[in-house]
């Protein structure tokens, strides 16, 4: 280890202050507990401290790894602080030492600290009936009249949003893979390729009815300040929408319906966005 520069006692030995001469009592342990004891002492001159290194600030990042099946793992770091461990044969050393501490908890750490975020599940059932909204949503046209889906057809077109930095796909993996601090969209439109009438067992029903889809509907929110698509079975008080006139209004309550009701599956391309009952939202990828 290498010396300190204190210099401690092993043991303690009675004696008489007045001259210094021993009281002729056998020397005794100098342990922590004795109210005798006698902390170590800084002597640099008979004891020269050896040479210390100290470590630098080191980072190691992992991901939590711990989430259920639907969930990714964010990812931490743990910071090791400079002059946390040190060596007394050079800097390298100490640094081996921080990154060898870092090695071993940076696991536990991010599983502690770490967070879980809703990943892409596809549907059951090989197509089934995908995310859609209900009859009697309102989609908005180019000129911009808006039109039950149940009266929609195939090459219509429909008010779209170009979103930047988003490549816009029908792939629901490569969607859930995307995020954003800031939302900047142009507005464009796209035909509908696919347009179908199916019956679905449950629903979401959002802020009292603003709008009702399926929980794989594929929604953009925003949500802790970033844009993102979840399924619509993950939406949450709290989180935010984005509408047609360029506001931000916050989802106030969510509720499940067990009814039957009649949905609508449509596509677009290129584009594959659209605004339902003024919502800007994402069409479902149709099955052939």
């Amino acid at each position: 280890m290498g010396n300190t520069g204190y210099k401690s006692f092993a043991s303690l030995e009675l004696y008489y202050t007045d001259d210094g001469s021993s009281a002729g009592v056998q020397p005794k342990p100098n342990v922590v507990t004795d109210p005798d004891y006698i902390a170590p002492v800084l002597d640099t001159v008979t004891c020269a401290p050896s040479i210390r290194f100290y470590n630098t600030e080191r980072k190691l990042s992992a991901k939590k790894n711990d989430c259920p099946r639907g969930y990714s793992g964010s990812t931490a770091t743990l910071v090791a602080p400079s002059n946390l461990f040190f060596s007394t044969v050079n800097i390298a050393d100490a640094n081996a030492k921080a990154d060898a501490w870092l090695a071993a908890n940076v696991q536990s750490y991010a599983n502690n600290s770490g967070t879980c975020e809703v990943t892409y599940i596809p549907p059951s059932g090989g197509g089934g009936s995908g995310g859609c909204f209900v009859e009697g949503t309102l989609i908005s046209l180019p000129d911009g009249s808006r039109k039950p889906i149940e009266e929609l057809q195939r090459d219509q077109m429909l008010l779209s949003a170009e979103i930047e930095t988003l490549i816009d796909t029908n792939d629901a993996n490569e969607l859930y893979k995307w995020s954003a601090e800031h939302l900047s969209e142009t507005r464009i439109v796209s035909p509908i390729t696919q347009i179908s009438e199916k019956l679905a067992s449950k629903t979401m029903i959002v802020n009292d009815g603003l709008f009702e889809a399926t929980p794989t509907h594929l929604q953009l929110i925003q949500r802790d300040g970033f844009w993102k698509f979840i399924s619509l079975g993950d939406i949450q008080v709290g989180d935010n929408l984005y509408t047609i006139d360029k506001e931000i209004i916050s989802v106030t309550s969510v509720t499940i319906n067990l009814e039957e009701r009649k949905i609508y599956p449509l596509t677009l391309n290129p584009f594959h966005t659209y605004f339902a009952n003024g919502i800007l939202t994402h069409n479902y990828k149709q099955a052939y």
